[in-house]
């Protein structure tokens, strides 16, 4: 779970992540394209990343709820995700650590 300004962000055993409005505590959206359980959510600016027992991360734009980019790479299930400027970093069940460029998927 994530909390920016006026959104709290959680991830969902439905594959989805979902975007939730702090003051009224209704869902705002609701963010689906994972294959697996969403185990691990970040925010900062205009993005939303997601990490997934699918083995892989997913970099959202929060204000249109579209995916900007799948980070596929970790051979297990990616655990956490942490943002931090242009970058992402990833964490998997496979002992490995990944920084990707947030849109490109590099």
């Amino acid at each position: 779970m994530a909390w920016k300004g006026d959104q709290i962000v959680s991830g969902a055993d439905d594959k989805s992540v979902i975007v939730w409005d702090a003051a009224t505590g209704q869902q705002a959206s609701k963010l689906e394209g994972h294959a697996g359980a969403v185990y691990s959510v970040a925010v900062e600016g205009s993005r939303i990343v997601s990490a997934s027992g699918d083995g892989t991360a997913v970099v959202w734009d929060a204000a249109g709820a579209q995916p900007r980019a799948q980070l596929a790479g970790h051979g297990g299930a990616v655990l956490a995700a942490a943002s931090a400027g242009s970058a992402v970093a990833t964490a998997a069940s496979d002992a490995t650590v990944a920084i990707w460029g947030s849109d490109a998927g590099q």
